[in-house]
């Protein structure tokens, strides 16, 4: 006789599936309507996973199935803007093209929702860290340590610096967020990036923008 509920690698696949329909019905809600003003009812009703139990069964609550879709929508930002540089480029130009691919993410509905807006929020500003910590921040770490080691910007300590780009970039991108005219305002952003960016230089260059 069969396994009630089938075999174990189908109830993994079943799992597996109705952890990738939340978290996806979570991707869609919590920019449409905001974390706030989505309900765990709405999370059940939009995945179609079918009960509140199922919705349980993974998260403990809907907190926890948020931080799940914000490692998602910084994860792929980060493969987005960071880790796919212009063929070619040197490590000034990967430096120049995925900061500037991080701001002009700040146009996107999902990046402004998630991760600017309701991140910090629902978060908090050391679980946030920690994430980043693992992810674009570890990259941006690993361009900014190629590039002193190249010549190319200035020897200064490594995760001190690292750090200071990522929260001015941060705070240009919540600055485009916010704006009235988001493109204007990612525009401005983009200059004063370019001249701290250029600040670091051990020699004239250009900046790359994606």
């Amino acid at each position: 006789m069969a396994n009630r509920g089938g075999t174990d690698s189908e109830r993994r696949a079943r799992g597996d599936r109705t952890r990738r329909d939340l978290i996806e019905a979570g991707r869609t809600l919590f920019v449409e309507k905001g974390y706030f003003n989505t309900s765990i009812g709405d999370l059940v009703t939009t995945s179609g996973v079918g009960t509140r139990g199922a919705f349980y069964h993974h998260f403990k609550d809907k907190a926890e199935l948020f931080r799940a879709v914000f490692e998602e929508v910084e994860r792929d930002l980060t493969l987005r803007s960071l880790a796919s540089p212009p063929p070619g480029a040197d490590s000034w130009e990967r430096l120049c093209a995925g900061l500037h691919g991080f701001l002009e993410s700040a146009l996107e509905p999902e990046v402004q929702r998630i991760m600017l807006l309701d991140g910090p929020v629902v978060l908090g500003w050391q679980t946030l860290r920690a994430i980043q910590e693992g992810n674009s921040i570890a990259l941006i770490n690993e361009m900014v340590r190629n590039a002193i080691a190249e010549g190319i910007i200035d020897d200064l300590p490594v995760v001190e610096l690292t750090h200071m780009l990522v929260a001015a970039l941060e705070e240009g991108a919540v600055l485009v967020a916010h704006a009235k005219s988001p493109g204007r305002a990612r525009g401005r952003a983009a200059k004063i990036l370019d001249r701290l960016l250029l600040s670091f230089a051990t020699e004239p260059r250009k900046v790359l923008r994606p």
